[in-house]
C-alpha cells in the first residue's frame, strides 16, 4: 500500500499538481512504520523530516511565486547548489556517524547518505528546482541496491524501480514546462 500511494504521489509531482502533497503525507506516515520494521532507522527518521518539508513545499508550491502566487519551475540557483551540495555532504557525515555509534544498521553508509541526499532533493523539488530529478535519479538508483540487499524490502526495491523512471519523467517534463516560460 505503502509503494503504490508513493507511485501515485511522485506521478502527481511530475505533474505539477498539488495533490502530490496529500498523498506524500499519507505514504510517509507508512513508510515511517515499513522502514522501523527493517531496521533502516535514517530512512524511518527521515520520513519525520519529509513531513516538515512536505508541509513547506505545498506552500511554496502553492504561494512562492513573485506574487504569493504560483511557484513556476526553475533552474537551481548558484547559491541553492552551494547549499545543496554542503547540506548533502554533511548531513551523510553525520547520520553515517550516529548509526554507526547508535543502531545496529547493516548498511548505515548507503541508508544515512539515501536519508542525507534525499532531504536535499525534497528541498529542491519543494523549490520546483528543475535538477530536483536528476538527485533523485542518483537517489533511486542507490537506493534499488540497499533494499535488494535487506529482506522483505523487495516491493520498496520496485518501488524505488519505479520511482527511477517517475523521475526521469518528471524530468523530461518540467525541463519542457521551464522551455516554454
Amino acid at each position: 500500500m505503502a509503494a503504490l500511494i508513493t507511485l501515485l504521489s511522485i506521478w502527481l509531482a511530475t505533474r505539477e499538481t498539488l495533490w502530490y502533497y496529500p498523498t506524500g503525507v499519507a505514504s510517509t506516515l507508512l513508510y515511517t512504520w515499513v522502514y522501523w520494521q527493517a531496521r533502516l532507522y535514517a530512512e524511518a527518521g527521515l520520513q519525520l523530516v519529509w513531513l516538515a518539508l512536505l508541509i513547506y513545499g505545498w506552500y511554496q508550491w502553492r504561494f512562492g511565486g513573485p506574487k504569493h502566487d504560483e511557484l513556476p519551475v526553475a533552474r537551481t540557483p548558484a547559491w541553492g547548489w552551494m547549499v545543496a551540495i554542503a547540506t548533502g555532504l554533511a548531513g551523510s557525515l553525520i547520520i553515517i556517524w550516529i548509526q554507526r555509534t547508535y543502531t545496529d544498521n547493516p548498511a548505515p553508509v548507503l541508508d544515512s547518505s539515501i536519508a542525507a541526499w534525499s532531504i536535499v532533493a525534497q528541498w529542491m523539488i519543494a523549490r520546483k528546482w528543475i535538477e530536483n530529478w536528476l538527485f533523485w535519479t542518483v537517489i533511486n538508483v542507490t537506493a534499488i541496491g540497499l533494499y535488494l540487499s535487506r529482506p522483505n524490502m523487495m516491493a520498496t526495491a520496485v518501488l524505488y524501480f519505479g520511482l527511477l523512471i517517475l523521475g526521469l519523467e518528471g524530468y523530461r517534463k518540467w525541463r519542457r514546462v521551464l522551455a516554454s516560460a
